[in-house]
This record gives structure tokens, sequence and C-alpha cells, in this order.
């Protein structure tokens, strides 16, 4: 059943489309949170770790450092990014 051309638009217009549902493929091993929490994470204990490194010449504790800060910042993340 076509509109005529010179007929008024009806009053209730359809309603929008329902997204279509996620592909039936492997579902992600992680949510883009945990990602964006880890790769910061990550980032920071190698620059801290770096820095670390460059203050005191000492490839321990540059690397307890870094590990200590991508601990820190994964825990100060989790709280912050909701």
């Amino acid at each position: 059943m076509a509109r005529d051309q010179h007929s008024p638009a009806s009053a209730h217009p359809d309603p929008p489309s329902t997204p279509d549902p996620a592909p039936a493929g492997k579902p992600a091993l992680l949510s883009q949170r945990t990602t964006l929490i880890l790769f910061i994470a990550v980032v920071s204990g190698i620059g801290i770790g770096v820095l670390a490194f460059f203050a005191e010449r000492s490839y321990p504790k540059a690397v307890l450092a870094g590990v200590l800060a991508a601990g820190g910042c994964t825990v100060g993340r989790h709280s912050l990014i909701a």
C-alpha cells in the first residue's frame, strides 16, 4: 500500500530500528575499559622504570620501580575510570 504523494505524512513515524546483534564470532578477551587501564599502567610502568634506571643506573631498582608504578597505576585507574 503506497502513500499518495499529495497526502500528509503520518503523525507517528516508524520507530528507529534496533541495532544488529553482535556477530557470532569469538567474544572479546578483555573489555575496552580493562584494555585501556592495562595499557596506561604498562606505559606508566615503562616510563617510571626508564626514569629510575637513568637516576640509579641499576636494573633491579628500575624493574622494581616500574612494576610498582604499573601496579599502583592499575589500582588508581580502576577506581578513576568508570
